[in-house]
Formats: C-alpha cells, structure tokens, sequence
C-alpha cells in the first residue's frame, strides 16, 4: 500500500512540474513577443503595432505622432529616438528587437540593420494599386506575423469589421456624395479619391466620394480651390497639422462661396485624430468622426 501510494505520489508531482514548466516557457514566450520595442518610423506602422499590443514602439516625431493619433496612446506605450530622423545613438541604448519600414524608408534599411534587424513591410497598404480596404486588411495581417502578434491582428481586423458595421447602420441612406480635402493654405487643397483611406472607409460606411478625378499612390490630388466650383458634395475638411486656422474662416471667403456647400453652410470640420494614410486605426476613428459629424445638425 506504501508503495502504490508513493508511486501515485510521484506520477503526480512530475505531471504537476511539468505543468509548472508548459506555463513558464508559455508566458516567457508570450512576454518576448509583447515586450521587445520594435521600431517603427512610419505612423501606419506604429499605430497598428500598439494595437497589437506591443508594448514599446520606437518612433520619431513624437508630437506629430500624438496630433494625427488624437493622443489616443499612453506615453508608456512610445519612445522617441530623434527629430526630424532617428538618432543612431538613442536607438542603440534602447536596442530594439527590430525596425520595421515602409517601402518610403527602403533607402534607410542598410544603415539601420546596423543596430537591429531591419526589413521593409511588402504590405504596406500605399506602394501598389488594388482595393485599398483589402491592402489595409491584409497589411494588418503582416504586421501580425512580424510581431508575432497573428492572434491580435485578427481581433484587431474583427473589431474593426464589427465597429464600421454598427457605424454604417447609423448613416442615413441617401449617399449624399462627400467631397474630402485639407487646406494648405486659403487657394490650394487637397483632395482625396480613389486609393485614399477616407474613400476606402466611405465605402466601408456606404457613402458616395464626389472627387472622380486622378491621385497619387497616397489617394489625394493636390489642386486650387476652383477645381471644386459648383461641386454638388457636402465639404468634409480634415484639420491640418500648421492650418493657422483657416478651416473656420472659409465661410467668410468670397472664393470659397462658390462651393455649393459653403453656401449652405452645412461643411464638416473634423479634428486631427487620424492619419489620412493610416492604418485600421485611423481608419476606425475616421469613420467614428465622421457618423458623430453627420449626426450633427448644422449651425444656423
């Protein structure tokens, strides 16, 4: 009987290390993959890397970064290693597990292997052509695979899904067509169509883009301001970086009056907290800013 026991005894503590151990490699795994600082020196980049849930992200331009991101990320969650281009000296003493570019930032990847292993992402969603919802989708997936971080990507795609589902059933029917554009300065724009973010989530909420015509790999033509005459769309602007301002004096401007929308007075300002190249992020609370706007009656 003694001896049965002791064998019974010793069965059971080997399966219980052996459990202690699965557990201690799992979480060290787990801990690796969510704790090594990655750099990421483009904003798509890095903002679909913290919602992945890697914990330091190496960037540059911290205060650019918070503007076009609405400070929506915990300062715990970045490092910053230089401005206007990263620091070789401050990325050596953060050691970063490795850097991950846009294909824009290909010419850097030599200097910065010199530090940890760098490669470019083949997914970013602005180097080819296609249907830019689909590259945003599947850059996210890449990016998953990069940081080991696959689970997280598909949550992050999902929610994502689920969220712009609950927004569109807010939007009413008509398709009123947009028109997109941010202000350089009083005479020239931007504006924005096919290959853009903000088409791509247009089309994701179920309204029409009123711009038709050509644009670069980043999905916006930059024209005058008289391109737009007699446009039948209602004017979306998106706050830039150094506006100074001047999205709220356009209702006061005899040029700009000759915007259809403008005269109605029904344009929408919507606030810096999205990237217009961005990722699944921006992309999200684009769509979130834009419902709240709609929902928004004009001011008389």
């Amino acid at each position: 009987m003694d001896f049965l026991l002791m064998v019974v005894c010793r069965r059971l503590c080997k399966a219980i290390i052996s459990v202690f151990i699965f557990f201690a490699i799992y979480s060290t795994e787990a801990l690796a993959s969510t704790e090594s600082p990655i750099a990421a020196f483009d904003l798509p980049i890095a903002e679909t890397l913290i919602e992945l849930g890697v914990s330091q992200v190496i960037i540059m331009q911290r205060n650019s970064f918070n503007f076009w991101t609405g400070n929506a990320y915990s300062s715990s969650s970045i490092s910053e290693v230089g401005l206007p281009g990263p620091n070789m000296e401050l990325l050596q003493q953060v050691s970063p597990s490795r850097v991950l570019l846009a294909p824009w930032q290909a010419s850097q990847q030599a200097r910065l292997s010199l530090i940890a292993p760098a490669s470019v992402v083949d997914s970013y969603p602005y180097s080819v052509e296609g249907d830019v919802w689909n590259r945003l989708l599947n850059f996210t997936y890449g990016l998953g695979k990069l940081a080991e971080q696959q689970k997280q990507a598909n949550h992050l795609v999902q929610e994502t899904q689920t969220r712009l589902t609950s927004l569109r059933n807010r939007v009413a029917e008509d398709c009123t067509p947009m028109l997109y554009v941010q202000l350089l300065d009083e005479r020239h724009i931007r504006v924005f169509g096919n290959n853009s973010l903000l088409n791509a989530v247009s089309q994701q909420l179920g309204l029409c883009n009123a711009w038709e015509g050509a644009t670069n790999q980043w999905g916006y033509a930059q024209v005058g301001v008289e391109h737009l005459f007699d446009t039948e769309a209602r004017l979306v602007i998106i706050r830039s970086y150094n506006s100074a301002g001047i999205e709220e004096k356009i209702t006061d401007s005899a040029l700009w009056r000759y915007l259809p929308s403008v005269r109605r007075g029904d344009v929408i300002v919507l606030p810096s907290t999205f990237w217009i190249a961005g990722g699944l992020p921006s992309a999200l609370r684009f769509a979130e800013s834009l419902v709240e706007a709609l929902e928004t009656p004009p001011e008389p």
